[in-house]
């Protein structure tokens, strides 16, 4: 008997040491009534090729940040808030600059099963993307800059009003290390913007789906430092339009995207980091009435940036 109640007490304290979850962890979710505040200052380059001959570039800093309330153990809300700062887009030498407020993103996560319970912890997200200013393109006039960034050149484009939805499997097996599993559909209702130029045209984008799978690993080797490994796959959906009265199609093609961090807490309550990522992105084609189609390939892009991360 007591050798049961020895064994049964070494294998309780052996799961509770391996299952605790702690503020850098990629499992950790808020408890009630805990602020969250994160924020990154990234700089961004993205390149590609259309139709064999043009050549563009994208290439700024980027501002992202995220503001979540834990309403109760197991639901948190969020705010995410991105601005692009002096974004530089180059075609064939010829360049404009970008900067503005993107479209704010309200959110919720549920923690539907915890490790503590369960065999993993799994959560579900949702979230709506609002479109809450006229979207604007710029052109090489230096009076007529815009707050986005064309479809056509850039991943980062914020056009429409979206909806999506995830759902999120994850554990933390030992003291050290944790993985990440995600699923996810973003739908991106109709929507248009103007694009300036010699007269400012108004560009129409039918509505379109993206689906998105993810898989994230993380060492902790010390409480103090944290390096996290991912790998995202993107399949955006075909996007039709019309532009200047002409219909325009953007075919479906995957991107994929690897990502490195690397944290540090700072205090039991801050953690900086440093966030790199590398994008290997597919082919697709540009297709407009009454042109020719245009591939774009050669796409790449590459992401690099220090952020903070504070626990209230």
């Amino acid at each position: 008997m007591k050798k049961f109640l020895a064994v049964a007490a070494m294998m309780a304290v052996g799961s509770i040491y391996a299952e605790e979850l702690k503020f850098g962890d990629l499992n950790y979710f808020l408890k009630q009534g805990q602020f969250n505040v994160a924020a990154d200052a990234k700089v961004n380059n993205e390149e590609e090729r259309i139709g064999g001959n043009d050549n563009l570039q994208v290439d700024g800093f980027y501002i992202n940040s995220k503001f979540t309330y834990a309403l109760a153990n197991n639901l948190n809300i969020f705010l995410g808030l991105d601005y692009l700062f002096d974004v530089e887009t180059d075609v064939n030498d010829k360049t404009y600059n970008t900067s503005g407020l993107q479209n704010p993103k309200f959110g919720a996560n549920f923690r539907v099963m915890n490790q503590n319970d369960g065999a993993f912890n799994l959560d579900l997200g949702a979230f709506a993307q609002v479109k809450v200013l006229d979207r604007e393109v710029g052109s090489t006039d230096p009076s007529k800059k815009g707050n986005t960034l064309d479809p056509l050149y850039s991943n980062h484009s914020d056009i429409r009003n979206t909806l999506g939805v995830n759902a999120r499997v994850g554990k933390k097996w030992n003291e050290a290390n944790e993985v990440y599993f995600l699923v996810g559909a973003d739908y991106h209702l109709a929507g248009d913007y103007d694009k300036k130029g010699t007269s400012t045209e108004n560009v129409d984008l039918e509505d379109s789906l993206d689906l998105k799978a993810a898989a994230f690993y993380q060492y902790r080797p010390v409480h103090e430092f944290m390096m996290t490994l991912g790998l995202t796959g993107t399949r955006f959906g075909d996007l039709d339009g019309e532009d200047s009265n002409n219909d325009v199609t953007y075919t479906n093609h995957i991107d994929a995207s690897f990502l490195f961090d690397a944290k540090y807490l700072i205090t039991e309550n801050f953690i900086a980091k440093f966030a790199f990522s590398k994008d290997r992105r597919g082919e697709f084609t540009f297709e407009e009435e009454g042109s020719s189609d245009a591939d774009v390939d050669k796409r790449e892009a590459t992401t690099y940036g220090l952020g903070v991360d504070f626990l209230f």
